[in-house]
């Protein structure tokens, strides 16, 4: 079921599966790209993993576990908890089907709020089980890029807030190998858009140090994108399609070197019974 927020500046449209955006509108400029036959996705929620899995299970308390990529709160229908002028929010529980992938209690909440121009994603965990766990999470949505007539891709560039250092991990049979990068990056503030870039799939950046990138065209308009609580930076499209996902992240793919133990993955965030932990994240067209 789709529902809609408006203001004189922003029309947001949300689906209830997976409670992703299918149509951000800013000043009449189409934000979000629309789900086609190459990517069915627009602005999935990754949760409990980002990323794969080595061989596709994880070990939990000595015993194996399937996860799909990116985690299964993608592909839920979330039920909407609340409704407001200016502000959407869905919840998803766990269910029998979820604890035969991650064997923990977790309610997961995705609020939307209209800030003038600007929307912020809230994305909350909450510990409903009687014991600790640990999770990654993460969000992943899709811009359109070019964003106006007559541009192409590589007219845009992404612009950090900060200098960032770091080799693109080499992804092989969807894992991360850190030692073997397959581009570097150094003390730079800008990555002019080059599909090259892409292959074979996203540019990670761990540890990042800015808390804003925007995606800039030659004019200096374009998206500026803020996050808060996140580890991870990635930046990701297919060669020859029109979009960037901009993807904040806490966790990754699995490594190579991975021996498939859960509680040894990357940028996990524990929480404790009872516990509520939120991330966010801001866009805006500048």
């Amino acid at each position: 079921m789709l529902y809609k927020l408006s203001n004189d500046s922003l029309f947001l449209e949300v689906d209830n599966h997976g409670a992703e955006v299918n149509k951000l509108i800013i000043d009449g400029v189409s934000i979000i790209r629309a789900k086609d036959e190459v990517w069915g996705r627009s602005a999935p929620f990754l949760f409990p993993i980002v990323g794969c899995l080595k061989d596709g299970y994880t070990i939990i308390n000595g015993k194996e576990y399937h996860i799909t990529k990116h985690g299964f709160l993608r592909d839920h229908d979330l039920k909407l908890l609340s409704k407001s002028n200016n502000s959407l929010e869905f919840i998803d529980k766990y269910s029998d089907e979820s604890l035969k992938m991650f064997p923990f209690k977790y309610e997961a909440y995705i609020k939307y709020e209209l800030l003038n121009k600007i929307v912020k994603t809230t994305i909350k965990i909450k510990n409903v089980d009687e014991v600790a766990f640990s999770y990654n999470i993460g969000g992943h949505p899709g811009f359109n890029c070019p964003l106006f007539n007559d541009e192409a891709f590589e007219d845009y560039r992404i612009v950090f807030e900060k200098s960032e250092t770091f080799d693109a991990p080499l992804l092989a049979n969807d894992l991360l190998d850190f030692s073997k990068p397959v581009h570097s990056f150094n003390n730079i503030k800008e990555i002019n858009l080059d599909y090259k870039y892409f292959i074979p799939d996203a540019l990670v950046l761990k540890n990042v140090k800015s808390k804003v990138v925007s995606l800039l065209n030659k004019e200096g308009k374009g998206i500026r994108f803020s996050y808060d609580g996140f580890q991870t930076i990635a930046f990701w499209t297919k060669p020859k399609n029109k979009y960037l996902c901009i993807e904040p992240w806490n966790g990754y793919d699995d490594l190579v070197s991975s021996n498939h133990i859960f509680s040894q993955k990357a940028e996990l965030i524990e929480i404790m019974p009872g516990e509520e932990k939120e991330v966010s994240y801001t866009i805006e067209l500048i």
